[in-house]
This record gives C-alpha cells, sequence and structure tokens, in this order.
C-alpha cells in the first residue's frame, strides 16, 4: 500500500511542481504601485519528458506583474513517474494554478526548493525555470529527492516556447 501511495503522491508532487516552477520563487520582494510586467507574462507551450522516455504536452498561461507570476498548468497525458522501490503510476492529463513571486534580483530565473512529508518521509521537491533573454523559450526542470529507500530520485524537463 506504501508503494502505491508514494507513487500516487510523487506524481501529485510533480504536477504541484510543474506549477510552481514557473510561479513560486524564494525571495519576498515589495510590490510597487507603478505596474512592472515580467518574462514569465504570455502563454508558453512545448513538451515535458520524464521517466521511461514519457512525454506530455505541457502549455502555461500566466501573468507576470510587478514580481508577481500567477496562472495555470495544462499538462496532456503521457508522463509517467518511477519512484523506484516506492511505485510507479502514469499522470493523467490536469489543470493547475499557482500564483507567487519572482527573484528580483533575477526575474528570468526562479530556483525553488520545498519539501513535503508524506507518510513519515519527506521528500523534497527542486524546481529551476528559466526565460531566455529574447523572452521566446522557457525552460523548467524538476527533480523528486525521494528518500534513500525509494533508489532513485525521478527528473523531469522541458522546453516551452512562447505562443503568445
Amino acid at each position: 500500500m506504501k508503494k502505491i501511495s508514494i507513487g500516487v503522491l510523487v506524481a501529485v508532487l510533480l504536477l504541484s511542481g510543474l506549477s510552481t516552477v514557473t510561479a513560486f520563487a524564494a525571495d519576498d520582494q515589495a510590490i510597487s504601485t507603478s505596474t512592472n510586467v515580467g518574462p514569465y507574462e504570455g502563454v508558453f507551450s512545448g513538451v515535458l519528458y520524464g521517466d521511461n522516455n514519457s512525454s506530455a504536452p505541457i502549455a502555461l498561461q500566466m501573468t507576470h506583474r510587478n514580481g508577481v507570476v500567477s496562472g495555470r498548468v495544462y499538462l496532456g497525458e503521457g508522463l509517467y513517474v518511477n519512484a523506484g522501490m516506492c511505485g510507479k503510476t502514469k499522470i493523467p492529463s490536469m489543470v493547475q494554478s499557482a500564483s507567487g513571486r519572482t527573484l528580483s534580483s533575477n526575474p528570468n530565473k526562479l530556483v525553488v526548493n520545498t519539501s513535503f512529508n508524506v507518510s513519515g518521509f519527506d521528500v523534497g521537491v527542486d524546481l529551476t525555470s528559466t526565460v531566455s533573454a529574447d523572452g521566446k523559450t522557457l525552460n523548467a526542470g524538476t527533480k523528486i529527492d525521494l528518500p534513500w529507500i525509494c533508489g532513485r530520485d525521478p527528473s523531469y524537463s522541458g522546453t516551452l516556447y512562447r505562443i503568445q
């Protein structure tokens, strides 16, 4: 039972991670009264790659104003999570929402490290996202840091292209 629950939780963490990779950062930047549109503003579309040569279409629809990013992640079917001894699962298509703040020192790059406790185990999620200097591409990646007993840490990455 623990194998299945951790495998399913990893899928949920991945999807949450995908949402937050575009939305959360560790900096606490004050919101100014003027509107400053950031590089994450717009719609990006591409493919996310993961375990077992799996892939799924992904689209991000975001606003980025005064350091605050909010939006939606649309993930299609096809992605697979292999949590080693802790279970395996396919991720169904989903839509997730998130919001947060970018780093004030570099609004083109987000780095987030967070963790969740699952059945007494700490599961870490390391998220990164970078918008290119010209604003046309977004590279995103996430690594799920599972307990050593699972035997492996799944990772996912993708390049998305601005479509709007």
